[in-house]
């Protein structure tokens, strides 16, 4: 069966053998005319085609077609002296925001991003992250109010947030005047959940990778976000608002990024660097 709807231009490959040394799961081989071929699969996954479109992305000759995707709708690889310069600026230059305009980023740019996090490692390919997301800043600022008033009513009978007592909560609370004037979202018109299910691949790096990539995009949109925990355990005392996002019991998270447009435009990137005492080097002598 050809469920991957894998297909072959015969006039173009030339059976270079690519496709076959980066399929994951062994399916492609060069058969007797020299021509790359995929063995029948009944299903997708460890068992199957992995969805992951290494052999249209590695063919040379653009010969290969899969899953309905075709060789001459893919973005191309840019130059790599380019590439490089503009990915180590925008490391650089992504700086944790905690202000925001009150604007609501075009949704047809929200969705882009997180439509293209299906590119973001994950274990096995199994593409199991689901994204819990707000996309509009009046549903954010209705969330936002109902968390901080429940968070200030539990705080008054002495419940802080998980791995917070009563003086380093007054603390994060002082900060509301100064660097963030929410201590909860930091004021942002939007968020992004990223969680996936329990006990089966890997979901707890397949979230935070993605949760990262999704940081880069908004940073190469002009866009600011911040990786927020102190939501999360804010919300452990608040089963009844923690349901509200519809997020499964079984669902690991560990994060939520807010993101918008900042208030404050940053001029430079930092110029942090790992110092070589937090570099390992390992070398191993040969018996």
């Amino acid at each position: 069966m050809n469920i991957a709807k894998f297909i072959i231009d015969n006039e173009k490959c030339i059976g270079c053998k690519k496709c076959s040394k980066v399929c994951p799961g062994g399916l492609i081989f060069i058969n007797d005319n020299n021509k790359a071929e995929m063995i029948n699969i009944s299903e997708f996954g460890w068992n199957g085609c992995w969805k992951c479109e290494h052999c249209m992305a590695v063919c040379t000759v653009g010969a290969i077609s899969i899953l309905e995707h075709y060789p001459e709708n893919s973005i191309s690889m840019p130059d790599i002296e380019m590439a490089s310069y503009i990915i180590d600026a925008i490391i650089c230059n992504r700086h944790s925001c905690r202000r925001y305009e009150n604007k609501n980023v075009d949704k047809k740019i929200i969705y882009k991003m997180v439509s293209l996090l299906a590119n973001a490692p994950n274990g096995g390919n199994k593409q199991q992250v689901e994204f819990t997301l707000i996309d509009d800043k009046e549903q954010m600022k209705i969330f936002s109010s109902i968390v901080y008033k429940e968070m200030e009513r539990l705080t008054k009978v002495g419940i802080y947030p998980k791995g917070f007592d009563k003086k380093s909560y007054e603390q994060m609370k002082k900060w509301e005047k100064t660097v963030r004037p929410d201590m909860l979202f930091c004021g942002a018109p939007h968020i992004l959940i990223p969680h996936a299910p329990l006990g089966q691949g890997t979901p707890k790096q397949d979230i935070n990778i993605a949760g990262s990539y999704f940081e880069l995009l908004c940073a190469s949109r002009g866009l600011g976000s911040v990786i927020m925990t102190f939501p999360l355990d804010t919300m452990e005392n608040m089963p009844e608002i923690k349901a509200m996002l519809n997020i499964p019991k079984n669902h690991y998270m560990d994060m939520i990024i807010g993101f918008g447009y900042p208030e404050i435009t940053y001029m430079r990137g930092t110029q942090r660097t790992v110092e070589k005492s937090r570099i390992h080097t390992i070398n191993f002598k040969e018996e």
